[in-house]
């Protein structure tokens, strides 16, 4: 039999490539301005039930708008993406 040649075997550094997600029936995403723009992309506003994680507040709501760095609920509330934390899909 044939030896085959060693295979590298790099360490893992960089803390970001360490995250993982709990499996669960939520569609969850971690980078919100992609989940924003998929929403936009597949005419899903107004439409999905979302769940806006900040830093100070937790939101069940649907998303009906955004600017550049804003977006705005159908409560009339407007939050600031980069305080986003994440952004859940409810189903």
């Amino acid at each position: 039999m044939k030896k085959l040649p060693n295979i590298y075997k790099g360490s893992v550094r960089n803390s970001n490539n360490l995250k993982s997600a709990h499996v669960s029936n939520k569609k969850i995403d971690y980078n919100p301005r992609d989940t924003i723009n998929n929403l936009f992309r597949k005419n899903e506003i107004y439409k999905q039930d979302v769940e806006i994680e900040t830093d100070k507040d937790n939101l069940k709501t649907k998303i009906v708008g955004r600017t550049e760095d804003h977006v705005i609920t159908i409560d009339n509330i407007v939050i600031k993406i980069d305080n986003i934390k994440r952004i859940n899909i409810l189903d």
